[in-house]
């Protein structure tokens, strides 16, 4: 009785372990699946996107589409390298002005501390578009319209908020006893921030650096409105010049789109481990 009751068991046991991974797989396909679309779509000819049904794979895949727009009058390699600059730019500066307003919030109690911080995260209730018109005019008084910098400092101002309120409850958990120590060895407290703080966040850092340059990179509001200069576009808009009022060239637009994904997946391919140690740490803290 003893053997079939284990026996039962671990049936039981493997049925559940293939439910699990079943449901995995599914929810894996059903996240991969636009981007096979996409990838597909970018293999073929314009004919063969319209045509019904649709064939996934097959007949001669149209490489040539990559080619068009990596070299050919199509390219979108100026675009990449303007979105790149601006993106890393953005990430770079809101990191440390993250790091620093958190950093304020958490070591400096001031009564409305907790008002302070509520009204940091309502920001991000309001969508960018608000902010379109101001900075325009900021901008053009300023002399920085149509430059790079004028998105950088765009997409820092709306990626900041968040990266404070996600800072914030890191370094509220570290003890001060490791500040005061690096004090007392003569550390001023802008080093110690930088000396000791930072490096017990590195983690929670990359995960902000992470969201900052995806939030740039996506950006077309502002590109739309800030950017007139051809040399100056970024990929986000670039990707819309494959649209007319009468045909969207949906081969080249999907080639160049599945482009513009490599730079994002090659970063977080290669800071992953700290993303899943920063999200162990945010498990266990406190």
């Amino acid at each position: 009785m003893k053997k079939m009751s284990n026996k039962n068991s671990i049936t039981k046991l493997n049925i559940t372990k293939l439910t699990i991974t079943f449901i995995y797989m599914a929810f894996l396909i059903i996240l991969l699946f636009p981007i096979i679309i996409m990838v597909n779509t970018s293999l073929k000819t314009y004919s063969d996107v319209i045509s019904w049904p649709p064939t996934w794979f097959k007949g001669n895949l149209q490489w040539i589409n990559y080619y068009n727009i990596t070299f050919g009058d199509k390219s979108i390699l100026m675009a990449l390298k303007n979105s790149f600059i601006v993106s890393a730019s953005s990430s770079l500066i809101s990191v440390v002005l993250s790091i620093l307003a958190a950093y304020s919030c958490s070591r400096y109690k001031i009564k409305i501390q907790k008002y302070f911080l509520l009204i940091i995260i309502s920001t991000q209730m309001f969508s960018p578009v608000l902010l379109v018109n101001p900075m325009y005019i900021i901008f053009r008084n300023a002399g920085i319209l149509d430059t790079l910098l004028s998105l950088v400092i765009a997409n820092v101002a709306t990626s900041v908020p968040m990266s404070v309120w996600l800072l914030y409850s890191y370094i509220e958990v570290i003890p001060i006893e490791l500040e005061e120590s690096a004090w007392i060895d003569g550390c001023s407290r802008l080093q110690g921030i930088f000396h000791i703080v930072a490096p017990i966040i590195i983690p929670s850092i990359i995960t902000t650096g992470l969201f900052s340059f995806i939030s740039s990179w996506g950006d077309l509001i502002f590109s739309r409105s800030f950017i007139v200069s051809s040399n100056l576009r970024t990929v986000s808009m670039v990707l819309t010049d494959f649209q007319s009022l009468y045909k969207t060239t949906w081969e080249t637009q999907m080639a160049a789109s599945a482009l513009s994904t490599i730079p994002t997946v090659i970063i977080f391919i290669i800071i992953q481990k700290y993303l899943i140690k920063g999200m162990i740490s945010s498990g266990v803290k406190g």
